[in-house]
């Protein structure tokens, strides 16, 4: 591969970061919060922990095949009629991923910000500015990304930061006092917050140093259960279990809560939702990138451009099909569930499985 179409395990790091940190994190708290109360801190850790071990698996295959892609190590284990049918199950979930987070979006820009705009026109919007994103390069994503980890960063850090003077600690107890039998299904619902991380499968091959590659994979993914604990805990300690209950997105209810004198922070809603604007834009970008790569690699083109247009009108409908946020979440949001456990789980083992043995066969 020529070093210019290569790029740094850092780049790697931070796309998988801004991909996976969308509107997640906006709704995660509350999710949490309903189903284990204060402990909802455990589901976010453990659900990032789980991701873990099929990162490792996607590293030990590309170890196995170090100069080939993901869809030549697919196609060589398990034939192209069936990897490729693979690689359609992940272009449906990042397809379907991108209009969630599309309609997610434009859902939470129409009640803070533009009250009288048509929910179709902001979806129309962010979908055609990310369709430019996506026409791009690996290497132009990955440097993008590493300006949108400063700004998310940033925006974390401001959070924090304006949360401080009213927080109570208190809030936080008690402490595994919850009916640890709905464990299993707020994992599951945390898990839905690590979406997108699967980016990797088509960046890895990009790496110039693949060697240490998975460290910097595991890094992001620590910085992403960092990032979700501190949002969790500043909500629960600002707010409480109730009124958290009560707040669909209790990320940006933060901005409402606190008080703070001067003309500049007179509007911290709006400083918030505009930086996180630049974050949901280099999530929408690099799903449909990876979505428009899959298409280009199951006809075998040499651009992916025509795929990235091909598919904005698809992902707009699948996002107005449910006709409220409410709809967004539990029917949208549920076929969602199903393709992630594939996406997350099942694809990643599945080819770690078939490329161990047949390796094995080989040495025979």
């Amino acid at each position: 591969m020529k070093k210019n179409e290569t790029i740094s395990n850092l780049q790697i790091r931070n796309l998988l970061i801004t991909t996976v940190i969308g509107v997640g994190i906006l709704a995660l708290p509350n999710q949490m919060v309903t189903i284990l109360d204060n402990d909802g801190w455990i589901p976010i850790i453990l659900g990032g922990l789980l991701v873990i071990p099929f990162a490792v698996m996607l590293d030990r295959v590309y170890k196995l095949y170090p100069d080939k892609n993901i869809y030549q190590i697919g196609r060589e284990v398990y034939g192209k009629f069936i990897f490729n049918i693979f690689m359609i199950i992940i272009l449906m979930y990042f397809v379907i991923q991108d209009a969630y987070v599309a309609r997610i979006f434009a859902e939470v820009v129409k009640a803070y910000l533009l009250e009288t705009t048509p929910t179709e026109i902001i979806i129309i919007t962010i979908l055609l500015v990310s369709a430019y994103l996506a026409r791009c390069e690996i290497q132009v994503l990955g440097r993008v990304a590493t300006l949108v980890y400063i700004i998310l960063i940033t925006l974390v850090g401001f959070l924090v930061l304006i949360s401080l003077p009213d927080a109570d600690p208190t809030n936080m107890l008690p402490v595994f006092n919850a009916d640890f039998k709905k464990l299993p299904s707020a994992i599951t619902g945390a898990l839905f917050s690590y979406a997108g991380y699967e980016v990797v499968f088509i960046a890895y091959s990009s790496s110039d140093d693949k060697n240490n590659i998975l460290k910097y994979i595991i890094r992001g993914l620590l910085v992403v259960i960092g990032i979700y604990l501190i949002v969790f805990v500043i909500t629960l300690s600002l707010f409480g279990i109730d009124q958290i209950k009560r707040e669909l997105w209790p990320t940006i209810a933060i901005a409402n809560e606190v008080d703070l004198p001067g003309y500049f922070l007179e509007n911290l809603e709006g400083i918030v939702l505009a930086l996180w604007v630049v974050v949901v834009y280099s999530t929408l970008g690099p799903l449909l990138f990876a979505a428009s790569r899959i298409f280009l690699n199951i006809f075998t083109t040499k651009s992916h451009d025509f795929f990235v247009l091909l598919l904005i009108p698809i992902i707009y409908v699948i996002s107005i099909l449910p006709v409220n946020v409410v709809e967004v979440y539990e029917k949208l949001g549920k076929v969602l569930n199903y393709f992630i456990a594939v996406s997350i789980i099942g694809i990643p083992a599945i080819l770690f499985i078939g490329a161990l043995v047949k390796k094995r066969r080989s040495k025979a």
